[in-house]
């Protein structure tokens, strides 16, 4: 069976992101092709921001969304018009918006709605976190 993950809890005042990566992690051990995708909506697309950086003596939660994409080949998106609006952007957007910088961290893609459609239409189950 095959999930979509849907998060959309921010990364810094909830633990919707940790909750999903925590769910991620046991369902990709117990069945590595277990999770289509995670699509980060609302103020969950701030953790795909290349500039922030917790603390030392906190999870680094971006990073361990980059290793777990990496080491299941999971694609991680972010909601493009979310995203724009909280300033994470590619240097597609970047050029677009004439920015001189883009902010969007490794492994994660900006996609529209249309994603998160086809991410729910090809699975069996979706599971939000908020």
């Amino acid at each position: 069976m095959q999930h979509t993950l849907l998060v959309t809890g921010s990364p810094y005042q909830s633990k919707a992101c940790h909750s999903a990566l925590r769910f991620a992690k046991a369902a990709l051990k117990a069945q590595p092709d277990s999770i289509k995708g995670v699509f980060f909506y609302e103020d969950a697309v701030l953790i795909g921001n290349t500039l922030t950086q917790p603390p030392r003596d906190e999870i680094n939660l971006k990073q361990a969304w980059q290793d777990l994409a990496n080491e299941f080949n999971v694609p991680l998106y972010l909601c493009i018009a979310a995203a724009v609006r909280r300033g994470v952007i590619n240097e597609t957007e970047s050029k677009r918006y004439e920015l001189n910088h883009h902010s969007l961290a490794h492994g994660f893609q900006l996609e529209g709605l249309g994603t998160l459609v086809e991410l729910m239409s090809s699975t069996q189950k979706i599971i939000q976190f908020r």
